[in-house]
């Protein structure tokens, strides 16, 4: 498998598998980060979440469409430690 198809397959599992992650925003230069549900498009193109615009994140977004989002599909257990599987990505 090509290393390009086995990024999509790890992402397409880590996003089937998990329904919350982290979206990092920032204010004012202070960061921020919210714990959202979010699904992923069919082609792993477009990660979605709903929030209402009287939330901080929406207005972080408005001011500074930059973000981070933390994918974690660990157990919370001793072993994690070694064995992460946590997955971040920054989209500008």
């Amino acid at each position: 498998m090509k290393e390009k198809e086995k990024i999509k397959q790890t992402l397409h599992d880590l996003f089937s598998s998990q329904k919350l992650a982290v979206l990092g925003t920032h204010q004012r230069g202070q960061p921020y980060g919210s714990l959202v549900a979010f699904a992923s498009t069919p082609d792993l193109r477009n990660l979605l979440f709903a929030t209402t615009r009287a939330t901080r994140k929406f207005a972080n977004l408005q001011a500074d469409a930059r973000v981070s989002m933390v994918f974690d599909n660990r157990s919370n257990r001793v072993a994690d430690f070694r064995n992460s599987h946590m997955m971040e990505y920054s989209f500008y």
